[in-house]
């Protein structure tokens, strides 16, 4: 994958983990008490997540096609890196107050890494059968006029 193309991808991720953090956190305060305040920080946390969590998504990028043992190597990184990203966010600023927002987050972490990647690969997988259709048609359309 070309390093403009890879880059166009972490902006998409950027902006699809932000928007599931933010549902997250919305999840996760119906079933936990929340301070009557919120400090205006916490209005910037997604961003913070998301920011981190695409940073640590660049393990990821490789100028050449991975074969899927590869692939699969290079996830299982960026999913322990996010969930250990995301956990220590948390417990920086002081939300990670008892076992039930412990696990709340790290099923989070999980649910929307497998999300996104469920999303990314059926766009892929679109454009992949695009391009494979506008080849078979190219291919028709040369062989009828041999």
């Amino acid at each position: 994958m070309e390093l403009k193309e890879f880059l166009k991808k972490i902006v998409w991720v950027f902006l699809m983990i932000q928007a599931g953090i933010t549902i997250a956190i919305g999840v996760v305060g119906l079933f936990t008490h929340i301070p009557n305040t919120l400090s205006p920080v916490a209005f910037f946390m997604p961003f913070v997540y998301a920011f981190f969590c695409t940073l640590v998504s660049l393990v990821t990028y490789s100028s050449k096609e991975l074969s899927v043992r590869s692939l699969l190597i290079r996830k299982t990184i960026q999913f322990i890196l996010i969930e250990a990203t995301v956990l220590f966010i948390t417990y920086s600023v002081k939300a990670l107050v008892n076992r039930f927002m412990i696990i709340a987050v790290a099923l989070s972490v999980f649910i929307i890494f497998v999300l996104l990647n469920l999303i990314d690969y059926f766009l892929s997988k679109a454009q992949a059968d695009k391009m494979t259709e506008k080849l078979r048609l190219a291919d028709q359309f040369r062989n009828a006029d041999s």
